[in-house]
């Protein structure tokens, strides 16, 4: 009888085998890993099997301790698997929606993207990326474009030795490159602009991914989320210390004008 750990493992290698079996399925999972940014794609991916609409995961003691919250009674914890020991062991997470407050709990700061905002975090993604635009939706694809290619400049040959098995084994090394930064740009775009309340719906269309098809095993799909992974969180990252520098120089001078001492 196989145990946890062994059952958990196997639910990652169905999730990771049906990721890209349909585009919809790919972008519900960029929709969710979007929100879990913080996250590598491991676990990420392990969220997204047991729970697609989790917005903000965090283990117990964090909870408990640090946030002052309770997780409320009978909640089922989210299984992640841990292999960084000798054996893989599970950890578990909760939503914020399996918890509950105390007098002095406090709520995790999950930033949203508003009209006031989009002026300073143009001028970020141009100061940091060198990308300019005059709208926020191709500026953030004209990043992922750039991201993904250095990506591909940095890990050419892992992702060329673990091609065996997929449909991308069938290209040369230069098709390999293409539909690998193609299919990386499109989804990190996809999963910043959805991150950055955008629609992403409303700018593609299931052509935009039809390379992902080719990516059908689970090398290959480990390969492209880790890529859309790690950009997604330097990216969104950067988007959220922006919107919180802007939010509390507005509060400074709100209290400078009312001639109160600003509490940040």
């Amino acid at each position: 009888m196989p145990s946890k750990t062994e059952e958990y493992l196997a639910l990652a290698q169905r999730t990771a085998n049906g990721l890209t079996r349909y585009w919809e399925s790919w972008t519900d999972y960029l929709t969710t890993a979007s929100r879990l940014y913080k996250y590598p794609f491991a676990d990420q991916l392990m969220i997204y099997a047991q729970r697609p609409d989790a917005t903000a995961c965090a283990e117990y003691d964090l909870w408990n301790d640090r946030m002052g919250r309770y997780v409320r009674r009978g909640s089922k914890g989210i299984a992640l698997v841990d292999d960084s020991g000798d054996r893989p062991r599970l950890r578990y997470v909760f939503d914020i929606s399996d918890t509950g407050t105390r007098e002095h709990s406090r709520t995790p700061w999950l930033w949203t993207l508003n009209e006031e905002h989009t002026a300073p975090v143009m001028a970020m993604l141009e100061r940091n990326y060198d990308v300019g635009s005059n709208d926020l939706a191709q500026q953030l694809a004209d990043v992922a474009a750039k991201l993904a290619e250095e990506y591909w400049d940095e890990h050419r040959q892992d992702i060329l030795y673990i091609v065996d098995g997929s449909f991308l084994e069938e290209y040369d090394e230069y098709n390999i490159e293409v539909q690998f930064k193609s299919t990386a740009a499109v989804s990190i775009t996809y999963a910043l602009m959805s991150r950055c309340g955008l629609e992403p719906e409303q700018y593609f269309s299931h052509e935009d991914f039809m390379a992902i098809f080719d990516f059908n095993t689970p090398a290959t799909v480990g390969a492209l989320g880790t890529a859309v992974s790690q950009i997604n969180q330097q990216v969104l990252r950067q988007i959220g210390v922006t919107i919180q520098n802007y939010e509390r120089e507005q509060l400074a001078e709100r209290s400078v004008t009312h001639g109160e001492q600003p509490d940040l």
